[in-house]
C-alpha cells in the first residue's frame, strides 16, 4: 500500500522527517497487520472481511499522518472517506510509492492547484481521475471538451488532458529548477471504475481504467522495493515546496 504524504494544502508528518516516516511506514504495516492476524484467529470472521478492516485502519492512519504533527494539525475534506479511487491506488502500489492527493505547489508565479502525483521510483506519475459510476464510458468530443455516458445519458466535462498537461508541465519545470530533470514524468488519466474510449494516441499519458487497472497495478510492482536517492530528494523538494496551512494542537 503506498503511502500518503501529502493532502491539499494540510500539514504532513513527512515533511518534518520524509525518511524517517517512509522507512516508519512499511514496519508499523507488517507489525499491525500481524497483530490484527492474531486477534481474528479463533474468530469467525470471513477473509475479505479480515483484509478490508486492516484496509480501513491503515487508510485512516495514513489520513492522520498526512494531517497532523505533534504540535499541529489540518482539517482534511470530509470526502477523502469516500473516494474510491484514492484508495485503490494506494492499495495497489507498493509501500516505497508516495502519493500526494492534489497538493498546491508554491512556484515564482505564485501558488499552483495540481492533480494528484504519486512518486515511484522509477518515474513520477501525474493522475487525473475520472469520476463515474461502474460501467459509464468517457470519450474526447473535441479539443476542450469530453463526454460521459451513462446508461445513455450523455453530459459534457472539460478535457482532463488539459489539468493533467498542466500538471505535467510544473511538475517538469520544477524539477529542472531542482536538478532533477532526469526524473521521468508521466501523466494518467484513471477511472477505475468505468471505461475511457476513442482517447488519441500520447507517448507521454497512459489511460487506464477497469480494463487494465489490474495489469497497470501488476507492471508498477515489479519495480525495487528500495528507496532510491533521487526519489526521496524528489519528495523532500515537492514537499518543501507545497503550501500548506496548520493550527496548533491545543491537547
Amino acid at each position: 500500500m503506498a503511502q500518503l504524504i501529502k493532502i491539499n494544502q494540510c500539514i504532513s508528518r513527512y515533511q518534518l522527517n520524509f525518511l524517517g516516516y517512509a522507512n516508519r511506514y512499511p514496519w508499523l504495516k507488517k507489525r499491525r497487520q500481524a497483530e490484527w492476524k492474531l486477534r481474528q484467529q479463533g474468530a469467525l470472521a470471513d477473509i475479505a472481511e479480515e483484509s478490508h478492516g486492516f484496509d480501513d485502519w491503515l487508510f485512516a492512519k495514513q489520513l492522520l499522518w498526512a494531517s497532523r504533527t505533534a504540535e499541529a494539525y489540518s482539517p482534511y475534506p470530509d470526502q477523502l472517506l469516500q473516494t474510491v479511487w484514492l484508495r485503490r491506488m494506494l492499495k495497489g502500489i507498493n509501500d516505497v510509492s508516495f502519493l500526494m492527493y492534489q497538493p498546491v505547489l508554491l512556484t515564482k508565479s505564485g501558488p499552483v492547484q495540481l492533480d494528484s502525483i504519486l512518486l515511484m521510483n522509477d518515474r513520477i506519475c501525474c493522475i487525473h481521475p475520472l469520476l463515474g459510476a461502474a460501467g459509464d464510458v468517457f470519450q474526447p468530443m473535441e479539443q476542450r471538451r469530453w463526454q460521459q455516458i451513462t446508461n445513455g445519458a450523455r453530459q459534457t466535462l472539460v478535457n482532463p488532458l488539459i489539468a493533467l498537461r498542466r500538471t505535467k508541465a510544473v511538475i517538469s519545470a520544477f524539477l529542472r529548477n531542482q536538478g532533477m530533470a532526469e526524473l521521468h514524468v508521466q501523466g494518467m488519466v484513471y477511472a477505475p471504475q468505468a471505461y475511457i474510449e476513442k482517447v488519441p494516441a500520447e507517448s507521454e499519458i497512459v489511460f487506464v481504467d477497469r480494463r487494465n487497472e489490474r495489469e497497470w497495478f501488476q507492471r508498477a510492482d515489479q519495480h525495487s522495493l528500495l528507496l532510491k536517492r533521487e526519489q526521496v530528494a524528489c519528495a523532500e523538494a515537492l514537499l518543501n515546496a507545497s503550501e500548506t496551512f496548520a493550527e496548533p494542537r491545543t491537547s
